[in-house]
């Protein structure tokens, strides 16, 4: 009986010991199936992106703004002497030449007067004369020599002063120009500072603009520009003057750019669109659609490096055309993400695919 109780514990013994083993297999085989499997997983896709080499180009760059014509001297001519007007040679509108009459005025009794003053002289210059003989012979002492002398220049001096005023009567042109506004008409008594006429140039005529603090420091005085009229006509022109010192309410600079106006065919006063050249320079241009912006607020693009990782390139927006952003910032042959640029990062890599390069000039 002993002997079968102990059988039986043997039997149980060795049963539970191969129905333990058999499950220790099992999870063996398991883990390593799984070890396989995990080493057959597939790779992980790169994101495609389509990118173009950049390529600079050369853009003339101007500064265009709006302006205005205006005449390159103007002059109102006054009254330097009064009394009345007894003549006006000069007829609004038409061009008089430097040193023609606009006006004359009435001399009245001037020429008496200066007849008086050159008598005057004569006396004058007799009793000079007198006195230094008598001064050299002792009979006149130095003090009665010198007050001759100076009754005489007095004399002279009153004399240059009604020639002068007699002269002042005939009022003359100072320059070439066109007699644009007479004030004055036959019989017009007039006062010293009156105005007579206004007189303007218009050869050369002024095309006049007035450019950003932000591209006055491009222009150069002496460069050409063109300024286009309201009537669709152009002139060429020079770049004569540019302000020092800003408009305090613009905070934008003067420019005056000379035209040649020899047949008086520009006007004064016309509206029209200045442009002024700058000096040519390389750049690149692209498509306002791949623009982004980084974390910190900076403008830019994104490209692929040689190893095919995205990058991050801060530019500057040089002009906006109808071709492009002309932009500076990028490199020569610089790999653009011109398409999936929003669906990566900085830093990724990605498989660009290359379009056609364009090249320009």
């Amino acid at each position: 009986m002993r002997s079968s109780i102990i059988v039986a514990g043997v039997l149980a013994i060795a049963a539970t010991v191969w129905i333990l083993s058999g499950q220790i297999g099992d999870d063996d085989r398991q883990a390593i199936a799984n070890d396989s499997k995990a080493g057959e997983q597939k790779p992980v896709e790169l994101i495609a992106v389509r990118v173009k080499p950049v390529q600079p180009r050369t853009q003339q760059g101007a500064v265009i703004v709006n302006g205005r014509t205006e005449e390159s001297r103007k002059v109102t001519v006054r009254a330097e002497t009064a009394g009345p007007v007894s003549e006006v040679p000069g007829e609004e509108g038409k061009i008089v030449e430097a040193g023609d009459v606009i006006a004359r005025q009435d001399v009245e009794d001037r020429n008496a007067r200066l007849a008086e003053t050159a008598a005057l002289v004569r006396q004058r210059e007799i009793e000079y004369r007198a006195a230094k003989k008598l001064a050299k012979k002792g009979f006149r002492s130095g003090t009665k020599l010198a007050e001759s002398r100076a009754l005489l220049d007095a004399a002279r001096a009153q004399a240059k002063s009604m020639r002068i005023d007699l002269s002042r009567t005939t009022i003359r042109a100072p320059f070439r120009g066109i007699l644009e506004t007479r004030y004055v008409e036959k019989g017009d008594f007039v006062k010293i500072g009156d105005n007579i006429a206004k007189i303007v140039d218009l050869d050369p005529v002024l095309a006049v603009g007035f450019v950003s603090e932000r591209d006055v420091g491009a222009l150069s005085v002496g460069a050409p520009g063109r300024v286009t009229l309201i009537d669709g006509r152009t002139a060429d022109g020079t770049i004569r003057f540019i302000a020092a010192v800003a408009d305090s309410e613009t905070r934008s600079f003067r420019v005056e750019l000379e035209i040649p106006n020899a047949n008086h065919t520009i006007r004064s006063g016309l509206t029209g669109e200045l442009t002024l050249p700058l000096a040519p320079i390389r750049a690149h241009v692209i498509s306002p659609a791949v623009l982004t912006l980084a974390d910190d607020g900076r403008i830019g693009v994104r490209i692929v490096d040689p190893a095919d990782i995205v990058r991050f390139v801060p530019i500057k927006i040089l002009s906006d055309t109808a071709e492009g952003l002309w932009v500076s910032g990028l490199k020569d042959g610089q790999r653009l993400i011109t398409v999936g640029h929003e669906y990566v990062k900085a830093g990724q890599k990605v498989r660009p695919v290359r379009e056609d390069a364009k090249t320009g000039a």
